[in-house]
C-alpha cells in the first residue's frame, strides 16, 4: 500500500471520526454538563462534564485540524505521482507512451532504462520544495477547470516554454554531459532558454498529430491499461 493511499484511508477515517463525535457531542444537553459524576479513563479520572468538554475539542478543533493536515500532506506530495496526470483524459498518451517499452520518446527511454527511478512527471516538470508543490498543484486546477467545463481542445498543446532546468539540474556537470563537446558549444543558450534540448534529443512525447482523434496512434494512446 503506497504512502498516499494510506493518506487516503487516514483522511477517510478522520472524517468519520469527526462526524461521529461531532452527532454524539451534539446530542448532549447543557443540563446534563452539571453533573458530578467521574469517570476513569486510564489513570486519569474525570467528570463527566470536563469529558463532554474533551470530546467537544476533539469533534470542533482537534479532528478538523487533523483532517487538515492530511489533505494539505495529501495536495502538496499527491501532485508527484504520474497516477495525477494519469488521471486526466487528456494526459493518457503521455503516461501510456512513457510506459511503452517500444516508443524511443526521451520520456519512454528515461521511464525503461530507470533514469528516474519514480515521480517521472513531476520530477520532469516541475521543481522540489514547497514553490514546486504548489506551482504544480495551481497549474493541475486549471487544468481540472478546464477539463471539466470542456473548454479545450485535443491534442492539447504545451502553454509556455519548457525550462531547461529541470533537464540540466541532474545531466549539468555529469561525467557523459561534459563528454560531448557539442553540450559545451550550446551551453550559454541552454541556460537562457534560446534553444531547446529536445532541438537534438528528439520529442519527449507523441506528437501532436499521433494525439489527434482519429490517428492511427490515437487508439493506443489512450489504452487504459496504465
Amino acid at each position: 500500500m503506497g504512502a498516499i493511499t494510506v493518506v487516503r484511508v487516514l483522511g477517510t477515517l478522520l472524517c468519520l471520526l469527526g462526524i461521529v463525535l461531532c452527532f454524539w457531542v451534539g446530542r448532549k444537553r447543557f443540563a446534563d454538563l452539571s453533573t458530578k459524576e467521574h469517570v476513569s479513563i486510564g489513570i486519569a479520572v474525570l467528570s463527566v462534564a470536563a469529558l463532554w468538554k474533551l470530546l467537544a475539542f476533539a469533534a470542533l478543533v482537534a479532528v478538523p485540524a487533523a483532517v487538515a493536515g492530511v489533505a494539505n500532506y495529501h495536495t502538496f506530495v499527491g501532485v508527484h505521482e504520474v497516477g495525477a496526470c494519469n488521471r486526466c483524459h487528456v494526459m493518457r498518451p503521455m503516461v501510456n507512451d512513457m510506459m511503452d517499452p517500444q516508443s524511443d520518446t526521451l520520456a519512454a527511454r528515461h521511464f525503461k532504462n530507470r533514469w528516474i527511478p519514480k515521480d517521472q512527471c513531476y520530477e520532469c516538470h516541475s521543481d522540489y520544495g514547497l514553490s514546486g508543490n504548489l506551482a504544480a498543484k495551481m497549474e493541475g486546477f486549471r487544468h481540472l477547470a478546464r477539463y471539466t467545463t470542456r473548454t479545450y481542445t485535443e491534442p492539447i498543446q504545451y502553454r509556455g516554454v519548457f525550462d531547461n532546468e529541470n533537464c540540466l539540474k541532474c545531466h549539468s556537470n555529469m561525467p557523459k554531459f561534459e563528454a560531448v563537446p557539442w553540450h559545451h558549444t550550446v551551453d550559454e543558450f541552454l541556460e537562457k532558454n534560446e534553444m531547446s534540448c529536445l532541438n537534438c534529443h528528439g520529442l519527449a512525447h507523441p506528437s501532436r498529430a499521433s494525439r489527434t482523434p482519429g490517428s492511427p496512434d490515437y487508439a493506443r494512446l489512450m489504452r487504459k491499461e496504465s
